[in-house]
């Protein structure tokens, strides 16, 4: 007689599942199955081998499975410059920074740091990033083959020094859009740098293309009071005022950092359903300041994390920047109630899934979306005891907890050890390119 049980890819057995569902389902001694990428089912032990039959079994026991994290606003190749200037306000970081910009950046150095930053990120549990950088057709062509998930497109700007690499020209940025529109693992986006590295026109071709092709929209706002000054002196506008002006606020874009805004500022973002990337690392470190944080979630504004890029954080490590950001708002609020540790994790996968436009997909352990996920290792000193999952996720964890992550149900790393990426040789060629940077 034909077997009933039907073939799957993988159960994961026993352990911890922090699902993220809408419930909030934290289940215990539970089996996960997976197939075709997906999320297949989720239930008891007993009825799972009744009714599957799997390729692979993974059985956990001190283990915590998470959703992958989601990290909504970085610049990847910026893994190369980490630690090269540092203790400067935003505006002298970033004039020194392009310069040697300038100098280094290619198609072979770009791929390098962005394999650098994948590297990274896997090993602290993301498996969803945005990024914002040059040559992003490269990047993009080395997420898809790491098989690593990626929010990446056309990112406008006008920086000195980067003349031929000036995206402005909608020609290719169109086929870019098209050409990646159906591509698994890419999730398309279009993007300007920001107010004030664009203008009107740039800022309204962009608002076009997005509304057109129902993308979401990624920029730079409100970041330091440098920028503040350099806006109001282009447009007599704030940032804020600007996009809004644009047409550019909505449930399609996510605006990165929002360190200086107004109450009514953030009102309009609530209002709008814009989403905020939060970068306290990066913001603290360039002295930018600190986000209104627990004020934009009041308002109802969808606040996840970013890492910014690694030369200005200096880490790409979402679980440091979790900490830090509920540390931080309890600390500037004087009430420590504020950003509660289940509300930051949220930021960490669901929130997160949200601001990049994809909360059907990922961001959440349930039946029916895309299998990523993390399994961390809760059976080391610094988890023991356990009395709250979403404690210790916030509070305690460390990068060096995760043990395993995959995306879309392959592994990118298993046992600590990478599965699609060279690590060795990722590390050596960064290092050559760090030794040409240094003759600059």
């Amino acid at each position: 007689m034909a077997s009933s049980q039907k073939p799957v890819d993988l159960l994961i057995t026993g352990g911890t599942f922090v699902t993220m569902n809408p419930a909030r389902d934290v289940l215990t001694d539970s089996v996960l199955v997976i197939d075709q990428g997906k999320f297949l089912w989720i239930g008891d032990r007993s009825t799972a081998f009744e009714l599957f039959e799997p390729a692979q079994e993974i059985e956990l026991s001190c283990e915590v499975v998470i959703p992958g994290l989601i990290n909504v606003h970085g610049h990847w190749a910026m893994a190369l410059f980490r630690g090269l200037v540092d203790d400067c306000a935003l505006e002298d970081w970033l004039s020194m920074i392009w310069k040697v910009e300038a100098e280094v950046i290619s198609e072979e150095t770009v791929a390098t740091g962005s394999r650098l930053a994948m590297l990274e990120m896997i090993r602290s549990g993301t498996t969803c990033a945005a990024d914002m950088y040059w040559h992003y057709v490269v990047t993009t062509e080395a997420a898809r083959k790491a098989g690593f998930r990626m929010v990446n497109g056309p990112s406008f700007a006008d920086i000195e020094g980067f003349e031929e690499y000036r995206n402005t020209n909608q020609a290719i940025a169109l086929d870019y859009l098209d050409e990646y529109q159906d591509v698994p693992l890419v999730h398309p986006c279009i993007q300007a740098h920001s107010a004030y590295m664009t203008n009107l026109d740039i800022l309204s071709l962009v608002g076009k293309i997005a509304r057109d092709r129902n993308l979401l929209f990624i920029t730079h706002a409100a970041e330091s009071k440098g920028e503040m000054d350099m806006v109001r002196q282009k447009y007599g506008k704030t940032p804020i005022e600007v996009l809004d002006a644009a047409g550019l606020l909505g449930d399609r874009t996510l605006l990165a950092h929002c360190v200086h805004l107004s109450d009514d500022e953030i009102t309009l973002l609530g209002e709008t359903g814009t989403s905020v990337a939060h970068c306290p690392s990066s913001n603290l470190k360039l002295s930018s300041g600190i986000a209104r944080v627990a004020e934009m979630i009041k308002a109802g504004v969808n606040v996840a994390f970013g890492t910014d890029g690694a030369a200005s954080n200096n880490d790409l490590d979402l679980f440091h920047e979790a900490q830090l950001a509920a540390l931080v708002q309890k600390g500037v609020t004087g009430d420590p109630s504020v950003l509660p540790a289940e509300k930051v994790f949220s930021m960490l996968t669901i929130a997160g899934a949200q601001a990049v436009g994809l909360a059907e997909k990922i961001g959440s352990i349930e039946v029916g979306k895309l299998a990523d996920l993390a399994i961390l290792d809760f059976d080391v000193p610094n988890l023991t005891p356990c009395y709250d999952h979403y404690s210790h996720l916030v509070y305690a964890i460390s990068a060096g907890d995760v043990c395993h992550v995959m995306v879309e149900g392959q592994f990118l790393m298993r046992n600590r050890e990478m599965q699609t990426l060279d690590e060795a040789e990722i590390m050596e060629k960064a290092r050559e390119i760090a030794r040409t940077i240094r003759k600059i």
